[in-house]
């Protein structure tokens, strides 16, 4: 039994018993290492998808205060779209609207300031016959409740108007 054991020792099979172990112990740490960074990696990914869940409803808010300040037809809309007064100074220059989501979400805010009157280019035949509208551009903040994150939206909206007023 001697002779067994010396002539598989000099083969080299007794010689390869702690290899095994070595090889198996490199492949649980490389296996460990990949498991803790995709561990990582995806605790990034929720924190990137949630931010950009509150955008999105930022945005969403801004739209829809967007769309509410200018629909006529709203009746959440204040804004008076016939402009009598053209003095900055005066409260008809510049109209705000405020807006809370049903969910709780978000809220929103949008100012509607007229930027001018005049009459359209090529709309009648007859000189000075075209009709008049008045120009104004909102501006909406959609925010989450939380603060996370703000969405700051422009739009430009216009309407007939009797007449230009006198500036």
């Amino acid at each position: 039994m001697a002779m067994n054991r010396e002539k598989l020792n000099q083969s080299g099979l007794y010689q390869q018993q702690g290899a095994v172990l070595v090889m198996a112990l490199v492949m649980l740490t490389v296996m460990t290492l990949i498991g803790v960074s995709s561990m990582s990696s995806s605790t990034i990914e929720m924190k990137v998808s949630s931010n950009t869940q509150q955008h999105d409803i930022a945005f969403q808010a801004a739209q829809g205060i967007i769309s509410i300040a200018s629909s006529p037809e709203s009746p959440m809309n204040t804004n008076n779209y016939q402009v009598f007064e053209t003095d900055e100074m005066q409260t008809g220059y510049e109209q705000n609207l405020g807006y809370t989501g049903s969910s709780g979400k978000s809220a929103a805010t949008a100012v509607t300031t007229w930027i001018g009157c005049k009459s359209q280019i090529g709309s009648s035949l007859e000189q000075g016959k075209a009709p008049v509208v008045n120009f104004f551009n909102v501006r909406a903040v959609g925010n989450t409740v939380t603060g996370s994150a703000t969405s700051v939206q422009m739009q430009g909206v216009r309407y007939p108007a009797a007449a230009c007023p006198a500036t």
